[in-house]
């Protein structure tokens, strides 16, 4: 990671830029980091980032009408955004598989040798061309609070959502970072029980996740089959059976254990990017138990929905903004991700930068 200056871009009547308030540090940047994702190997130097909250530095005549925004006003942007061709996914509403952009493009992937340059949220600016989704902040919703909300709780939703488990019904959600943790909140939001499932090391997630109402069972990183079956029948055992499991640790045990806690004609939502060369699949159990399985990316058309329950869940005293427990300055963006990636002794809920800092 270094710094680097780019100018700061000529605004066109229909694009607008950011003065970026805060930007989360997610799952993918870590991966990123890491080398994980040739693509993004192949476009550096890339601008991480793509949950971004910022204030209307600058609007074009016809952006500001058009979208109803004035300079000050602070929003959010989706991390990706649909075609104007309205290609077969677009039309279906999964602007993030755009036919004609694709998954890979968009801010924190695209090129910063590509102008205007400011294509990530790690970053003072980012412009936002007229494709772009923009979503005003509600006055009553704090920086944190909307951050969170945009992004890691808007998958929660999507993703509990697709479990297709009625109220009152028991949810399983492997991988307590802030993702599970979105996706048992929003399970319990709207009537449904659930149980995080985390390591030893996940202690303060898990007793977050107990504070607004999730059960929790703590595992081992062991991936031998017989003691995957044998956890999954310890946590039937605790906590009944599961109806539907959301997959986000990407982890090979983590896939596994989904597979064999769920019951018979239930689903798994599978909402990580584990390595495809070392992660195992059992086709057997998918058949003889008839598993749904669903893979779902993001958030489309989620963020003003996620706003309103974040409100309604705040006046009920679970304000998800208090999940940004370490927040740091662009010019420690790496300490960020070595703190976010538990490579030190922290053990963070949330890690956010915060360009003013």
């Amino acid at each position: 990671m270094s710094l680097e200056d780019f100018p700061i871009p000529e605004i066109g009547d229909d694009d607008l830029l950011l003065e970026v308030i805060m930007c989360g540090v997610d799952g993918s940047e870590l991966a990123m980091y890491r080398g994980a994702f040739e693509y993004v190997n192949d476009r550096v130097p890339v601008i991480f980032g793509d949950e971004i909250i910022g204030r209307v530095a600058q609007i074009g005549t016809a952006a500001a009408a058009r979208r109803g925004l004035a300079v000050g006003d602070r929003v959010v942007v989706e991390a990706r955004w649909p075609c104007a061709e309205g290609c077969h996914t677009c039309n279906r509403g999964q602007y993030y598989l755009c036919e004609r952009r694709g998954l890979k493009n968009g801010y924190g992937t695209l090129s910063a040798k590509e102008a205007p340059h400011l294509w990530g949220g790690y970053s003072t600016h980012t412009f936002v061309p007229p494709e772009a989704v923009v979503y005003p902040v509600p006055h009553d919703l704090s920086d944190r609070t909307a951050l969170i909300a945009c992004s890691p709780f808007a998958n929660g939703i999507r993703w509990a959502e697709a479990t297709d488990v009625a109220a009152g019904g028991h949810i399983a959600v492997i991988g307590p970072g802030p993702q599970g943790l979105s996706c048992a909140l929003a399970a319990i939001a709207t009537g449904r029980r659930a149980t995080l499932i985390g390591l030893e090391a996940d202690s303060e997630r898990l007793k977050l996740a107990e504070g607004f109402g999730a059960t929790t069972f703590v595992t081992t990183r062991d991936s031998d089959p017989d003691a995957i079956v044998q956890t999954a029948a310890d946590i039937v055992a605790q906590h009944g059976p599961v109806d539907a499991v959301i997959e986000v640790s990407g982890s090979p045990a983590g896939k596994a254990l989904a597979m064999h806690v769920v019951r018979a004609l239930g689903t798994v939502v599978s909402s990580a990017s584990p390595n495809p060369s070392t992660q195992p699949f059992d086709w057997r159990l998918l058949m003889w138990k008839e598993i749904t399985l669903k893979g779902r990316i993001s958030h489309p058309n989620t963020v003003e929905t996620a706003f309103e329950k974040a409100r309604e869940l705040r006046d009920r005293g679970v304000d998800v903004g208090d999940w940004i427990t370490h927040v740091f300055p662009l010019d420690d963006v790496a300490g960020a991700i070595r703190t976010a990636a538990y490579q030190t002794e922290e053990r963070p809920i949330k890690v956010a930068l915060d360009p003013s800092a």
